[in-house]
């Protein structure tokens, strides 16, 4: 029998019934994404006050906003929103960035990486990468140790902040965690989703149209950076987090992912929260659940960025 969603869960999907909207992937990407920014900001919830905010221009391509919760040299987390690399933004993950940033004592650079269809893969990757050589050649100028560097995403956002950690790997750039929430991890949907929960929150049909959006070449579909699951060699990776929702139709990506790296000898936590839905974490005022995840995922950032044993 498949669990059965939690309470503020059931709420809020009985809620998004209510609003009878289209799925996003049924909408135009411009009109999708002005959906979910106004669906994203309808919490109410008002921002967390955080020492400094600040927008900052990574290149010509990419902005990225900066959260500083004190004073002094700060250890920083390079985070990728979620949207199905089609919708969302440095807007829609403003509040969640907040609570990592306060909770964790660390800096958050959110990162507004370019969206598909009109940047396909490998763009996000790249434009993760740009933001990974900003902050170690700018972010001395913003009081961050570049010496203490994790990354962080959730869902879309998680296999970017997963392909940044291979990608890093490569570059020879140290990374110390990646905390990936409810992560996208494989291409191959036969394997990567819990047919117990398809249409809770996500169907498969939106998941293939987010990956012809972002991976229009069959021949991308199973490269490491697209589909971390199919890496040939995930030794040497950063120490990872991998927080999973029960009640998830890609929980099984995350928990695959999980096995994998603990396969290779990566260090791995894994939280899977009873009774949660997909994109918990993002709505803390909302979750009860997200809160908990969110102050895990914090309890790790000190242990891998501040503690100085680590």
């Amino acid at each position: 029998m498949p669990a059965v969603p939690g309470r503020e869960a059931a709420a809020a999907l009985d809620e998004a019934a209510d609003r009878a909207r289209p799925s996003l992937h049924l909408m135009s990407p411009a009109r999708a994404r002005d959906c979910y920014e106004r669906e994203s900001a309808r919490t109410g919830e008002a921002p967390l006050p955080v020492s400094d905010v600040r927008d900052v221009a990574v290149n010509s391509r990419v902005q990225a906003r900066l959260y500083r919760p004190t004073e002094g040299a700060l250890p920083v987390v390079l985070f990728f929103h979620g949207g199905g690399w089609v919708v969302g933004s440095i807007n829609t993950h403003d509040q969640m960035c907040r609570e990592l940033a306060l909770r964790s004592g660390c800096a958050v650079l959110s990162v507004g990486y370019r969206l598909a269809p009109e940047y396909p893969f490998p763009a996000a990757v790249d434009d993760a990468e740009a933001a990974l050589s900003w902050v170690r050649g700018h972010g001395g100028e913003h009081d961050l140790d570049i010496d203490r560097l994790a990354v962080a995403g959730d869902s879309a956002g998680g296999n970017v902040a997963a392909a940044l950690t291979i990608r890093a790997r490569a570059m020879g750039v140290p990374l110390r965690l990646q905390l990936l929430f409810y992560p996208v991890t494989t291409t191959d949907l036969s394997v990567g989703i819990d047919p117990q929960y398809e249409g809770l929150v996500l169907s498969r049909e939106e998941l293939a149209s987010h990956q012809d959006h972002y991976l229009p070449n069959d021949t991308d579909r199973h490269r490491a950076e697209s589909s971390p699951l199919d890496c040939a060699d995930l030794r040497g990776l950063a120490e990872a987090v991998v927080v999973v929702a029960e009640c998830d139709p890609i929980a099984p990506q995350g928990l695959r992912y999980a096995e994998a790296l603990q396969a290779a000898h990566v260090p791995v936590t894994v939280h899977l929260h009873p009774g949660s839905i997909h994109g918990f974490a993002q709505f803390p005022g909302a979750f009860e659940t997200g809160r908990t995840a969110l102050g895990q995922a914090a309890d790790a950032l000190q242990r891998a960025l501040l503690d100085e044993r680590a």
